[in-house]
């Protein structure tokens, strides 16, 4: 089963924001967008601004194509703030397109402040794997053969795994390896447990989830998993046991999971999702390309928005001083 077909990406839809509600914080709905109150820190002040519901656990953010877009949006979004910030908005999307409209009206930043790797899985696998260099095609098939002698198999899951003791496993999996030792695993941090296991259930119920599994008899030795918001896969989590790293599990599995969203005509593309403008160098060993998702910062008029402004165009001055240095050194 895939994800609804409402035409509603699942990642937009109350599914999606009622676990992220539940797991961190109260969620202000103004106009069809989802947002947080916050406070910005500016030497001695703390100034009331809101966000978009988001977080490094999120997806793409946006609102549903049924839900308009009015003119006196940033009027109501700016009431008794001193700035807004809207994160992991895909170049294209409807607010981006707004953003650019504000322009005209209000300071309004548009700035990148993720790159995401991905995989266009709509052509066919063949000529996506004739394309990898031959020392990746070498190293794919290396790998799997060696997994293959061991008797490791590959599974694929849409249900719910907390109705069994899947995701339980899956969970002490994750923590057993590095994130387990840097203390980043989901088991790790209540909220991100609470998070994570709400959504698989919300995502399974939804036709959304998507779970790649590797075994080695009744061994579990690694997984990954995410979510289908439209025709797009988003990777949320991996992990596998380090006691078969020098199998490269998280290679082998990756690689499996691409076959399968190449085979699936409703995934066409593998989202490998960023937190950042440099992603991890896993996230982009198979990637065709990196998508940046933005930031709009949007500004009040008054002292407290121009002083935000002032601050925040400081700073991205700053930035392009010191990549200069940087680059020149």
């Amino acid at each position: 089963m895939l994800a609804v077909s409402s035409g509603e990406p699942f990642h937009f839809g109350s599914d999606w924001f009622d676990c992220w509600a539940a797991a961190f914080g109260d969620i202000e709905v103004i106009d069809g967008v989802r947002l947080v109150n916050a406070r910005r820190r500016l030497g001695l002040l703390r100034l009331a601004i809101r966000r978009s519901a988001t977080n490094p656990h999120s997806v793409h953010f946006g609102v549903p194509d049924d839900v308009p877009l009015r003119d006196d949006l940033p009027q109501h979004l700016l009431a008794g703030v001193a700035a807004v910030e809207l994160d992991y908005l895909p170049q294209g999307s409807r607010l981006i397109e707004a953003a650019q409209g504000w322009r005209a009206r209000y300071r309004t930043r548009i700035a990148p402040h993720a790159l995401a790797p991905l995989i266009d899985t709509s052509d066919s696998h063949e000529a996506w794997l004739g394309a990898r260099s031959k020392r990746i095609r070498q190293m794919l098939r290396r790998e799997s053969e060696a997994t293959t002698r061991l008797g490791m198999r590959f599974a694929h899951v849409t249900a719910d795994p907390t109705t069994s003791d899947l995701w339980r496993r899956m969970l002490a999996l994750e923590q057993s390896g590095w994130k387990g030792r840097e203390r980043s695993a989901i088991l790790d941090d209540p909220q991100a447990t609470r998070f994570y296991t709400d959504l698989v259930r919300r995502a399974a119920a939804a036709g959304a989830l998507q779970i790649g599994l590797m075994w080695l008899d009744e061994r579990l030795v690694a997984f990954e998993f995410g979510v289908l918001g439209g025709e797009r896969l988003f990777l949320l989590k991996v992990a596998y046991d380090e006691a078969f790293a020098d199998l490269s599990l998280g290679h082998v599995l990756a690689a499996r999971m691409i076959r399968h969203c190449f085979e699936t005509p409703a995934i066409a593309c593998y989202d490998k999702m960023g937190n950042g403008m440099t992603p991890a160098p896993y996230k982009l060993r198979f990637a065709d390309r990196c998508d940046p998702l933005y930031r709009v910062t949007l500004y009040a008029d008054g002292p407290k928005g121009t002083l935000l402004y002032a601050y925040d165009a400081a700073c991205a001055r700053a930035k392009v001083w010191r990549d200069k240095r940087r680059q020149a050194a």
